[in-house]
């Protein structure tokens, strides 16, 4: 007979009676109140310290003055009865060479000579010691004073209790620590209204930024009028939002764009299919499969586009960087180009002759950076000239300076001055002359914007001597120095 199953006992889940994160705003004053109480101890203590050091003096400089009166006193053989001493606590004692006490304070009269050093004339010199024999009270710091009497060589001793000066100091620590704890207190109350009141901002900037959704990019949130740390923070976060809108915004017309173009090649595609499919009669494969083909061609090539958009978009485009022969590119390049014209006739040329494209002012220049992408560069270029030229294309390449610069002109329509920057992103098609449908999805020009800022150049169009548009790409010569995304000269 099988076994039952075991039971086994649920895990407990732990419970945290203390928040793990509190706010910064308990976490400023905690570390507030801490420091501060820190501060004041390690201040009352030096403080302490430096009472008790300073009153101790003071004393000594009182018994030294008392010492140096009763010396000369003694050395005028005209000692009291009894020395005057300044409190109670006080001992005084003239004590000669032999150990007779010549005169003593009347606290300790009758006692025996205190046993401590003799100073020779003129000395002085302060002692410390626990207690002493005659006296109940201690510590003492005595003042030893060496003399000349009449009757030989003294030593003056005035003896102080310093148990009041401990007392004192003992008293004022208490006093100060007592204090602190109220202090602190209120110190950390202060310190939470105000802290409260600044940080207020930071709070509704977080519950604003927290009702922001995806779909809701367009909001914003508050920004103080003082241009301060959160007033900072405030439009950075709107610059911020509005980054992220426009990135939105350019990820979704990309999508559109994406599926509309996709879109043509598709019904054509499956419109001749489906039209071989049902027609009764004998079909000519050899012309479906042709224009198939084409329609196969095109999307192959859009999605390439795509594809090195996305490596654009994701910072990856250009990281591998050797010596490249750009003016071997632009031969490659412009040889392609030749062959294509030659191949489809005079078809581009609205006029009916074939297209030229002269490269008479190409030199030899060097740069570093990506050879595929630069030859994807240059044959973008090219064919985006070739096909709206009318009879001529010019290809240049020179060095200015520590720049390869770029050139290729058409005779065809040109580019309106208003749009010459617009041409440059995605999916962007002239209105007129210059948009005639040659096949294209309008990615060539972003594509080339994007390869350029790779390498660290600079595009731009502007008016050609031929009488259409001049595309001009300045990129770094090999050897120059430069960081990803702009130019520095060596």
């Amino acid at each position: 007979m099988a076994e039952p199953p075991r039971r086994t006992k649920p895990a407990r889940r732990s419970v945290s009676w203390w928040r793990p994160h509190p706010s910064l705003r308990t976490r400023m004053v905690l570390i507030a109140a801490a420091a501060t109480a820190v501060v004041l101890m390690v201040g009352g203590v030096a403080f302490a310290l430096t009472l008790r050091a300073v009153m101790i003096d003071e004393a000594m400089d009182a018994s030294r003055l008392r010492a140096r009166d009763l010396g000369a006193l003694a050395a005028g053989d005209a000692l009291p009865p009894f020395a005057p001493i300044g409190h109670d606590g006080d001992l005084v004692q003239v004590v000669g060479a032999g150990g007779q006490i010549l005169v003593s304070s009347a606290n300790i009269a009758g006692r025996p000579a205190l046993d401590l050093p003799r100073r020779p004339p003129g000395s002085t010199r302060v002692i410390s010691v626990g207690a002493l024999p005659m006296a109940e009270s201690g510590p003492y710091r005595i003042v030893a004073h060496g003399i000349e009497t009449p009757s030989g060589p003294a030593t003056v001793y005035v003896a102080v209790s310093i148990e009041e000066i401990e007392e004192v100091v003992v008293l004022v620590g208490q006093v100060g620590l007592a204090a602190i704890p109220i202090f602190v207190l209120l110190l950390s109350v202060a310190m939470w209204t105000v802290l409260g009141r600044t940080l207020a901002p930071v709070e509704t900037i977080r519950q604003e930024a927290d009702e922001i959704t995806g779909r809701r990019l367009d909001r914003r949130v508050s920004e103080p009028p003082q241009y301060d740390e959160i007033g900072r923070l405030a439009r950075t976060v709107n610059a911020m939002l509005a980054r992220l809108q426009d990135s939105a915004e350019r990820q979704r017309r990309f999508i559109a764009d994406t599926a509309h173009e996709l879109r043509s090649p598709i019904a054509s595609l499956r419109t001749q299919l489906e039209t071989a499919r049902a027609s009764h009669l004998p079909v000519e494969w050899e012309d479906v499969s042709a224009d198939l083909l084409d329609e196969t061609v095109r999307m192959q090539q859009l999605a390439e586009q795509l594809l090195l958009l996305a490596r654009a978009d994701a910072g990856t485009l250009g990281r591998t960087r050797t010596t490249v022969d750009l003016d071997d590119v632009v031969d490659t390049v412009v040889a392609g180009a030749r062959g294509r014209i030659h191949a489809i006739g005079s078809e581009r040329s609205p006029t009916g002759g074939p297209v030229r494209v002269d490269k008479h002012a190409v030199e030899p220049v060097q740069v570093t950076g990506d050879g595929l992408l630069l030859e994807q560069l240059v044959r973008n270029l090219v064919d985006n000239a070739v096909a709206h030229a009318t009879r001529e294309v010019r290809v240049g390449l020179s060095v200015q300076g520590d720049q390869a610069v770029l050139t290729v002109d058409d005779d065809g329509p040109g580019v309106p001055a208003e749009r010459r920057q617009e041409i440059f992103e995605r999916f962007t098609r002239l209105d007129g002359a210059r948009d005639r449908d040659h096949g294209g999805a309008g990615l060539g020009l972003a594509i080339v914007a994007d390869i350029v800022k790779a390498h660290a150049g600079v595009v731009d169009v502007v008016y050609s001597p031929l009488g259409g548009a001049r595309f001009q790409v300045r990129l770094p010569v090999a050897g120059a120095n430069y960081v990803r995304g702009s130019l520095r000269k060596s």
